[in-house]
């Protein structure tokens, strides 16, 4: 490998190591389980609290599609408990970042509730 290689390489190692920490801080998309705490790089806290489920199932026929929503708590500065869903509540601010709601996974079947839901967020500097 010449000079000019390990150059390069470093210059892409460095960029790319950034950017990604950049895209978790200030634009990260993350999978939450019920209470399983992740830690951000700027070492706050994000959980998931509560997760409500009441989607219609495939292959059922409901009067209502249901909704899926998530309490997630960010302990940032200080703690904020963030109610967001998939009808009414997708996102909501907290100090300068848009926190939202992508998905709940997986949709609900007719005959198996015992699944883990892993709720999906963005936040992003708003």
């Amino acid at each position: 490998m010449n000079k000019l290689s390990i150059i390069f390489l470093f210059i892409f190692i460095t960029a790319t190591s950034c950017e990604e920490e950049f895209e978790v801080f200030e634009g990260g998309e993350f999978s939450l389980i019920l209470n399983a705490p992740i830690t951000l790089v700027d070492g706050s806290v994000l959980e998931v609290q509560e997760i409500e489920d009441s989607r219609c199932p495939e292959g059922v026929d409901c009067i209502w599609e249901g909704r899926a929503s998530v309490l997630v708590n960010w302990e940032r500065n200080e703690n904020h408990s963030i109610q967001l869903n998939n009808v009414e509540y997708l996102s909501q601010v907290i100090e300068r970042f848009k926190v939202s709601f992508l998905t709940l996974t997986p949709y609900p079947e007719n005959n198996n509730t015992a699944i883990a839901k892993v709720a999906r967020i963005r936040i992003e500097l708003n």
